[in-house]
């Protein structure tokens, strides 16, 4: 799992706003998109997204991402990482375009 590559797919699909990110849309458990999205908020690269944990262990409960919007830190983010953007066409093809 690339996180780094997950990061920047969460970070432009904010951007784009054209559907929310999930975990299902990466191939991966709830728990690792809810800690990439957990570094995130604490990169203070998005505002108002929410991780949810609950229950024994702390398991993530739920991400809420559906207000979530980049802050100046996000935007710069996507910018040093804009190489990706060249192969990046979005999340119906985010499976393919995390292994290159």
């Amino acid at each position: 799992m690339n996180r780094e590559k997950i990061k920047y797919s969460i970070l432009k699909e904010i951007e784009k706003g054209e559907s929310i990110p999930k975990y299902e849309d990466y191939g991966i458990s709830k728990e690792e998109f809810g800690e990439i999205v957990e570094l995130i908020i604490e990169d203070e690269l998005i505002k108002d997204g929410e991780v949810k944990r609950m229950g024994i262990g702390s398991k993530v409960g739920y991400v809420f991402l559906a207000k979530a919007r980049l802050t100046s830190k996000g935007y710069q983010y996507l910018k040093e990482n804009s190489a990706w953007s060249k192969t990046y066409k979005g999340l119906k093809e985010v499976r393919e375009w995390l292994p290159l």
